[in-house]
């Protein structure tokens, strides 16, 4: 293949050889060679409120088909409502189909004849210091182009945007980590609301998860954008407005689309090695239920005990399953369309069920651990586990794991006709801080929106399929995911201020009645302090 494309280096640039023998181009001028031109065109100054006629004065002609003027293509915009520096492109095709471009420099003065981010002072223009817009995130290398170990997309493409930005809007962007006193979680938000309190804000926007809004909210540290979704945020998608939502005001922001992160990893080399179904394979068939999951989990921990006690078919807690399969089996657990507490009901409870007989069964790990695993799975002796996209490539998670990693959506029941539903939960977002003037709010959540390299809908999925690409060794795994991508549905169990740990939390309950096969009466036992945390959610 790298012959074959060497190859094919060679021939173009011996192409390119014989191109230039026949069709010079001058290296000033590259319209020079082409049988038409534009005249005309030359950088103009205007005041704020000044009409101006992009094509006045200018003239296209053709060395064969002559005057090309009405043929003129003018792309860029000029705003004189605002100072600033624009740029205007014209473009025209020659007979001899060839394209011809020529840029044109539009100034903008203000009313007072200054230029952009300059204000007059005792009759002469002087520069307008700049304001710093501070944006604190996590990790500041993911999000900050100009940061030495930048991690992130498009990184030239973004630098030029925020160049381009904090001209514009005579800004300067900063990004900061948050402090040592608020690492995460609690500690985090309750940094955010004092530093509100005290009226020394933090920074102008905060990146947070979804599950902490009502938190700051009440907290009065962040503010509803809603007042600039029409104008400003009019990119924001719906599926992020949705979870950054809470009592019917909207918080968190984000771009791009919502899209699955949650899913089954199984070790493919172990797989591979006992001949079993591959697990992607039968999802793509239409096969992976319930009864084929219970089957195929049975086949491999037959296999696995034969090799040795401390090889298991299903890895990880077993709240990770309930949480992904209940959905699946048309139910949820607090869904934020229906606003009711869920996991009690006849979905729920069966799904509860059948864990349980796969735990019964001696399918699980003895040892679970959350989110990356026990030292079991992480060794090779797990067969399958649930997991985060983003643990893939992690050095903290599975990016050093020693295996090949398949990736296979949870099981739906025999029963379940329905779409794909994944629920999402502590999505991570943006909020504009409180405290501000009405003016700096605007002008903080106008140059966000700014900074951002909006793509369509068509670009987003294309983005995401390539990097599904940079994860996965197999295209089994990508085309799995894409299938079920962007299936969400926001659950609110997480969001509600009782925290999934706690004494009374769900996932701790869940964890320990799929065990013990009393969902049931657990579930009705903490229901009721959830349907309270929920109305105080829902209605203040």
């Amino acid at each position: 293949m790298k012959k074959f494309l060497g190859f094919l280096l060679i021939a173009a640039f011996a192409f390119g050889l014989v191109a230039c023998e026949k069709d010079p181009v001058d290296p000033i001028d590259p319209n020079a060679t082409k049988t038409a031109s534009i005249s005309g065109v030359t950088e103009v100054t205007l005041t704020v409120g000044d009409t101006f006629d992009a094509l006045l004065g200018v003239t296209a002609t053709d060395t064969v088909s002559g005057d090309l003027t009405s043929s003129i293509v003018v792309t860029g915009t000029v705003n004189l409502n605002n100072a600033g520096n624009y740029t205007l492109t014209y473009t025209v095709i020659g007979s001899d189909g060839k394209t011809v471009t020529v840029t044109r420099s539009v100034i903008v003065l203000s009313e007072e004849g200054c230029p952009i981010n300059q204000e007059k002072v005792n009759g002469i223009c002087v520069q307008i210091p700049p304001t710093e817009i501070v944006i604190m995130h996590g990790a500041p290398y993911e999000v900050d182009p100009f940061h030495a170990d930048y991690s992130g997309t498009e990184q030239l493409a973004k630098q030029e945007r925020q160049r381009e930005v904090e001209e514009l809007y005579n800004v300067t962007v900063i990004y900061r980590p948050y402090p040592a006193n608020a690492p995460w979680g609690p500690d985090r938000v309750t940094a955010i609301i004092q530093s509100s309190v005290s009226g020394d804000q933090l920074a102008d926007i905060y990146w947070s998860t979804s599950d902490w809004i009502q938190a700051l909210a009440n907290g009065d540290a962040i503010v509803p954008i809603d007042q600039y979704l029409s104008t400003t945020g009019q990119n924001i998608s719906d599926s992020y407005l949705e979870v950054g939502s809470y009592q019917g005001e909207h918080y968190g922001f984000e771009t791009g689309n919502l899209t699955v992160d949650v899913g089954l990893y199984y070790n493919a080399s172990l797989i591979d090695n006992l001949g079993v179904d591959n697990p992607t394979q039968l999802y793509l068939d239409g096969l992976w239920t319930w009864s084929r999951f219970d089957t195929w989990a049975t086949q491999v921990q037959t296999m696995l005990s034969a090799q040795a006690e401390d090889m298991h078919a299903l890895g990880g807690m077993l709240s990770y399953y309930a949480e992904s399969m209940i959905p699946l089996n048309g139910g949820s657990l607090i869904n934020a369309n229906t606003g009711r507490v869920a996991f009690a009901q006849n979905p729920a409870l069966e799904t509860y069920t059948f864990l349980n007989s796969l735990y019964t069964k001696g399918l699980f790990e003895l040892t679970p651990q959350y989110d990356a695993g026990s030292p079991e799975w992480m060794a090779g002796k797990v067969a399958i586990h649930p997991g985060s996209l983003w643990f893939v490539n992690a050095d903290n998670r599975w990016g050093n794991i020693a295996f090949e990693l398949g990736f296979v959506p949870y099981p739906r029941s025999d029963s379940y006709t329905g779409d794909y539903q994944s629920p999402v939960s502590g999505v991570a977002i943006y909020h504009v801080a409180s405290g501000m003037t009405p003016e700096k709010e605007a002008l903080v959540f106008e140059v966000w929106n700014a900074l951002q390299l909006w793509k369509t809908e068509t670009q987003l999925r294309d983005a995401f399929e390539l990097s599904l690409l940079t994860k996965f060794d197999d295209e089994i795994y990508v085309e799995a995911y894409l299938d079920i991508y962007d299936k969400t549905y926001l659950d609110l169990c997480n969001a509600i201020g009782i925290s999934a740990y706690s004494e009374n939390g769900w996932r701790r309950n869940v964890n320990l009645a799929i065990r013990e096969g009393t969902a049931r009466t657990v579930m009705d036992q903490i229901k009721p302090i959830y349907e309270a945390a929920l109305e105080a959610y829902l209605n203040g």
